[in-house]
């Protein structure tokens, strides 16, 4: 087995590492295999020496392997930033915020860190998932947003929340799913109470 297809193998067990990490509710863990293995295939994507090209079908899969991590890592970052998971001594993840302003600023950093997660997974291989976690990243930030803690204007959280409406509407577009159904529906009752009755910005 060559070098390359061994470093592929070793990122892939990792990913299954951090799959069952995931499953404890260890997020905590998922998260740091998830890195190491973004990590890893973004250091094998980098060309080759000497030019030597890849095969189309080897970057494909490498491409898959990088997208599904960095939308599997954003999920485990937007249920850290829900309270969501325990530690690694059973305790719940949420119980190490012992005043609320200091879980809302880790929910904030978190939420712009999912964001990038998800944002990145739709740039490498965009698919329904991906596009999920993009769109309830930004609906998380929009919901949470104050002007005295996020410095956010009203305006600026209904541009977000409409956003992360259009990346539901893509979501749906390609694979149909009560989920996300589900959230899009919450999304324009959120604008609808704020009189905004479209996704779209007012010049479109």
């Amino acid at each position: 087995m060559r070098a390359h297809d061994q470093r592929i193998q070793f990122a892939m067990e990792r990913r299954e590492d951090a799959i069952e990490s995931y499953k404890r509710n260890d997020l905590i863990g998922a998260d740091e295999a998830y890195g190491e293995v973004i990590q890893m295939v973004t250091l094998l994507e980098k060309p080759q020496a000497h030019g030597r090209p890849r095969s189309i079908s080897g970057q494909d899969r490498e491409e898959q392997l990088l997208a599904d991590c960095l939308s599997n890592r954003a999920q485990c970052i937007l249920d850290m930033a829900q309270g969501k998971g325990v530690l690694p001594d059973g305790t719940p993840f949420s119980s190490q915020f012992h005043e609320k302003e200091h879980f809302e600023y880790f929910k904030r950093q978190a939420l712009k860190q999912a964001e990038e997660c998800a944002e990145k997974a739709c740039l490498v291989w965009c698919d329904d998932r991906s596009l999920y976690r993009l769109g309830l990243a930004r609906k998380l930030t929009a919901e949470s947003a104050k002007a005295e803690t996020f410095l956010v204007l009203k305006e600026d959280s209904n541009e977000i929340m409409k956003d992360a409406g259009r990346c539901f509407l893509k979501a749906l577009r390609a694979r149909p799913n009560a989920q996300t159904q589900k959230a899009l529906d919450e999304v324009k009752d959120w604008l609808a109470r704020r009189d905004v009755f479209s996704l779209y910005p007012e010049y479109v």
